[in-house]
Parts: C-alpha cells; structure tokens; sequence
C-alpha cells in the first residue's frame, strides 16, 4: 500500500543517467546544445499520498475488541504490549496508545520514535484509519488522536526536538494537501500547544 511519493520516476532517472554516460564519453561540439538555451524542465516529482478509493469496509480497526484485548492489565495481551512497546507490530501500539488512558506514555513515546524513523509507513497507516473515532472526551478522529500523541511526546519529554521539527519540515514538503498535510496540521498544532504548556514556550 505505500507508494514511494519522493523519489524521480524511473523513467527520469534512466534518462539523466544516459545523459550523463554521454556526457562523459564527449560529445563532438556539433552535437553539444547551444549554452544560451534554458535549461529543460524536469519531469514534476510527484507528492502526496494517494487518493483512497470509499468502501464499506475498513482497511485497519482501531478497536480492542478487534484484536480480542480487553482494557485492562489482567489481559495478558494487553500487559504484553505494554511491556514490548518496542517490538509489537504498529497495530496493536496503536491501538494501545488509544485505549490505554494512563499507561500510554511508553507507547506514546514508542510512536514518536516510529514516526521519527518511518514517517511515510505511520502517516500512511493514519490515513488508512479513515473517519474512525475514540469514544472518549469530544469523539476526535482516532488518527488525530495519534497525531497529539506523537506531538506531545516529543514537545513534553524531549522539549521540542530538532530531529521531530526537520522531519516535520520534510513531510510538509512531500505532502501539501489533502488528508496527510491535515495530519501533519494537527500534529503541529498539538506540538506548540504542548511546547506552551510544558515549557512557557510559544512556537
């Protein structure tokens, strides 16, 4: 399901390469391109996720019952996540991180640390969680919910990394519509909310 949104098309990049293995070999000056002409344009690097088609069914669940966890540490799976934040599949940490209420800060922390490695393959699994909703506080989009997670994370325990702030910056410049820039827009208005309320700090 993930497509690579930030590498040249093959077709480009074969073409640059015989360009360049000519170049090499010299052309004879009858041949070389006049030196006042532009520059050719370059074939646009495509950016943004792909659109999803609308089905019945949903790609990923957010919901316990699901991955049959009951919310508490007397499930032997849902202690076992908690105790192997940093192996278990990024499913079931997701799913944790929503349901865990007050034993999340491991997974939360093993979220940012995810997105921080990977973040096309976690925004990509955010997005394939659609319109789903956490029934507690306002019912906010479970993606969201992940999002403030990752957000708060990294502004409340490492202070507002330049590593989240530059892999950030990235994402902006691969993703600059539709559902992917609205989660990075949550993301980043989690972090300055966080940042202000753990540091005094305004972003």
């Amino acid at each position: 399901m993930k497509t690579n949104v930030t590498g040249i098309p093959a077709l480009a990049l074969a073409l640059c390469l015989l360009l360049a293995a000519c170049g090499g070999q010299g052309a004879s000056p009858a041949e070389a391109p006049p030196e006042d002409l532009p520059p050719e344009e370059t074939a646009p690097v495509p950016s943004g996720f792909p659109e999803l088609e609308e089905t019945e069914w949903e790609a990923v669940s957010v919901d316990l019952e699901s991955f049959g966890i009951s919310q508490t540490l007397n499930d032997e799976r849902f202690e076992y996540i908690f105790n192997h934040t940093n192996t278990v599949p990024l499913d079931q940490l997701i799913v944790f991180d929503l349901w865990g209420d007050a034993l999340t800060e491991g997974s939360s922390e093993e979220l940012r640390s995810r997105f921080l490695e990977a973040p096309d393959t976690v925004l990509a699994y955010l997005v394939l969680m659609g319109d789903q909703r956490v029934d507690y506080w306002d019912q906010p989009l479970a993606a969201d919910k992940v999002c403030n997670s990752i957000a708060t994370a990294d502004a409340a325990w490492h202070g507002g990394s330049e590593e989240f702030a530059q892999t950030l910056a990235a994402c902006r410049e691969r993703y600059s519509s539709g559902r992917v820039a609205e989660l990075l827009d949550v993301m980043e208005q989690e972090h300055a909310a966080s940042m202000e309320r753990n540091h005094g700090q305004s972003q």
